[in-house]
């Protein structure tokens, strides 16, 4: 398995690979400007969420961990623990991971909730495509 050395690379066996290579190889491919633009969508949001005062409690942390355990097929605390581990990450890391999907949720629902839903409302049973055409009409006003 591959463990993170220092924070800065990854090793197994007798490869190395270490973090400006990872960047490069996604500047080259083409990947790192839409993970870019992903990330930054996603400190928008959640920035904008904590603004608007949104929190999550522990309850709904503790559902969002659980989900993501049953979706890993983590089923115990050692096996997730193992799974973290084996992916260079924390507990904290993925607290941290875990709250900042569920802000930038709420702020698509908060955003639904003050939005003039009608003019989204064009075809039924679109819900889920007018939650994020908002949130995607909000997010291009913020990234101006």
């Amino acid at each position: 398995m591959p463990k993170q050395v220092a924070g800065k690379s990854l090793k197994k066996n007798e490869l190395e690979i270490n973090v400006s290579e990872i960047l490069d190889f996604l500047r080259f491919s083409g990947h790192f400007a839409f993970g870019l633009r992903e990330l930054a969508i996603r400190k928008i949001a959640i920035t904008e969420a904590r603004k608007k005062g949104i929190k999550v409690s522990d309850k709904e942390l503790q559902k969002a961990a659980d989900d993501f355990r049953l979706e890993n097929g983590l089923c115990r605390a050692r096996e997730t623990h193992e799974w973290l581990k084996a992916n260079g990450l924390t507990i904290e890391v993925l607290e941290n991971f875990l709250e900042s999907n569920l802000l930038v949720e709420k702020l698509k629902d908060k955003l639904e909730h003050d939005t003039a839903k009608e003019k989204f409302h064009a075809a039924p049973g679109i819900k889920s495509m007018v939650r994020e055409m908002i949130f995607q009409e909000w997010i291009s006003k913020q990234m101006k």
